[in-house]
């Protein structure tokens, strides 16, 4: 007897839970490629990375690479004693099933594994069971496809709108005939002569007839191009920048500025605390670091929702500029 197939778990999972769907797969080429990298560029911006420059040498770049797109990095001193911030793993889990082990290999300092609260320290966004911890890659990827599809809706919006005719010849003298007219009226000459084959043709006469497409009437590229910026503002929300502010062009009331506030927060508070106690925690067990991580962008935001509003503001407008 034959072994009856297992099925696919893995396979299953991707298609529950991936982001492109198993029938019409998303637009995933060199556009979504350079969406990601401009993306990416915007999310590093929102991150501020700081420490000791005097004792430590360190790279910020590789820091917001660990935080941000790997979820962690952890603080320990090498085989050699040198202080360093280095990507790593986790593994093991305590009492409330969380990591309790660093595993690092790095090509110049080497592999070796460091115990978390004992000689190394971790800075992440979030900690999820065991040795999970969120980042932002599948943002990244979700808003970098969204706007490759959206590109590739305008792309071929501009090429069909540059078809608006489609003649239908009876035969081969109607169709020169066409050829003919069609030249004339695009070399811009202000009248027009056909032959009587043609007759009535204007639109129907024996089997021949013009189609004119309604290229403005199909016209979509400017929608679709506003719905880019809608598709914008939506990542930086997600990643703790308001844009409010940014999408009315006329005069707004000081709730009108301040009404993402609050889904700004929901989104980036958790990440932004839970960053400053790991910090804490590095700097206590390693004072030379010096490290601070904040999110400016958010930071901005917390202060200006907790400025006392000037009695001449309430219920007034302000501008975009404001």
């Amino acid at each position: 007897m034959s072994k009856k197939k297992q099925p696919n778990f893995t396979q299953a999972l991707i298609e529950a839970y991936g982001t492109e769907p198993t029938s019409v797969v998303g637009i995933w080429n060199a556009r979504s490629d350079y969406y990601w990298g401009q993306l990416q560029k915007i999310l590093f911006a929102t991150c501020k990375v700081e420490y000791n420059e005097e004792d430590n040498r360190w790279d910020k770049d590789y820091i917001k690479e660990g935080l941000l797109l790997k979820g962690l990095f952890n603080v320990c001193e090498d085989d050699n004693g040198v202080l360093l911030p280095l990507k790593c793993g986790a593994t093991g889990v305590n009492v409330f099933n969380r990591a309790t082990t660093t595993v690092i290999a790095n090509p110049v300092v080497g592999s070796f594994e460091r115990t978390i609260g004992v000689d190394t320290e971790i800075v992440y966004l979030q900690q999820k069971q065991g040795s999970r911890f969120k980042n932002f890659r599948c943002v990244l990827d979700v808003f970098s496809q969204r706007l490759a599809n959206a590109d590739a809706a305008i792309d071929i919006n501009l090429i069909n709108s540059r078809v608006p005719y489609i003649f239908q010849a009876k035969d081969n003298k109607v169709a020169d005939s066409f050829k003919a007219m069609y030249d004339e009226i695009t070399s811009g000459k202000p009248a027009v002569f056909v032959d009587e084959s043609m007759g009535n043709l204007l639109p129907n006469t024996e089997g021949s007839a013009i189609t004119v497409i309604k290229a403005k009437e199909n016209f979509i590229a400017d929608v679709v191009q506003n719905e880019k910026r809608q598709i914008m503002d939506e990542f930086l929300i997600t990643i703790g920048v308001n844009t409010a502010n940014t999408t009315k062009r006329e005069r707004q009331v000081v709730d009108e500025v301040n009404a993402n506030n609050l889904e700004v927060e929901c989104n980036i508070d958790l990440y932004a605390n839970n960053v400053k106690e790991c910090c804490d925690r590095v700097n206590k067990m390693f004072p030379s670091a010096g490290l601070k991580i904040t999110f400016p962008y958010y930071e901005k935001l917390k202060e200006s929702a907790n400025r006392p509003i000037e009695p001449e503001q309430k219920g007034g407008a302000v501008n975009e500029s404001d």
